[in-house]
């Protein structure tokens, strides 16, 4: 009688450690998972906190600025308006004399000047001035002398003042009594006939 015997083989080892690999696999997966589920719930959580921080932040800049508005408010309404419109028109009224009297020119400082520099012999009338669209001041005055040395020693006093500009003596003629009559014009400085510069106390222009 036959004895048909079967044997198998299983390689227990093996087994075994094909499947400690696969559990090892799995675990070390469980764990990258784990790190990466940690690490975005790490930055998820910042971004929240940070959010909330702004928030918190821009909520206090409003109410600083609501504050700072209101107290803008009471300051205001402290001071009356009937005195801030008072103030208002008093400053309107001082800009429009200081502007008249930035503008104004004072004549009697050239006459003063005139008389100073004018010989005793030499007498002018006619004076007539000018000013053109420049701001630039003209004058023309005609005069009489005894003679023509008087004349050129006249033209040449003018010539050393730093206020008369351009000094010219011209159509110079004698007349029936002898006498030397001419024309005479000339620029002014504009700032020898300022009156805010030379007639108000304090200020004056060095002649």
């Amino acid at each position: 009688m036959d004895q048909n015997t079967h044997t198998s083989f299983i390689p227990k080892k093996s087994l075994t450690t094909a499947t400690q690999n696969q559990n090892r696999g799995v675990a070390e997966a469980k764990s990258s998972i784990g790190i990466v589920f940690l690490i975005t719930l790490i930055i998820f959580i910042s971004v929240v906190a940070l959010a909330i921080g702004v928030f918190l932040y821009q909520q206090f800049l409003f109410q600083n600025i609501e504050k700072k508005r209101n107290s803008l408010e009471r300051a205001r309404a402290a001071f009356e308006p009937a005195l801030i419109e008072e103030i208002g028109r008093l400053d309107m009224r001082m800009k429009s004399a200081r502007e008249i009297l930035d503008n104004h020119k004072a004549l009697s400082v050239f006459f003063d000047l005139l008389e100073t520099n004018t010989l005793a012999s030499l007498q002018f009338e006619n004076f007539n001035y000018k000013i053109d669209e420049t701001d630039r001041i003209s004058i023309s005055m005609n005069g009489v002398a005894p003679g023509f040395s008087s004349v050129a020693l006249q033209s040449d006093i003018f010539g050393e003042n730093k206020f008369i500009q351009e000094p010219i003596f011209s159509n110079i003629n004698l007349d029936n009594k002898g006498n030397v009559i001419f024309d005479f014009s000339a620029y002014v400085d504009s700032r020898l006939l300022s009156y805010i510069d030379n007639v108000l106390p304090g200020n004056s222009t060095d002649q």
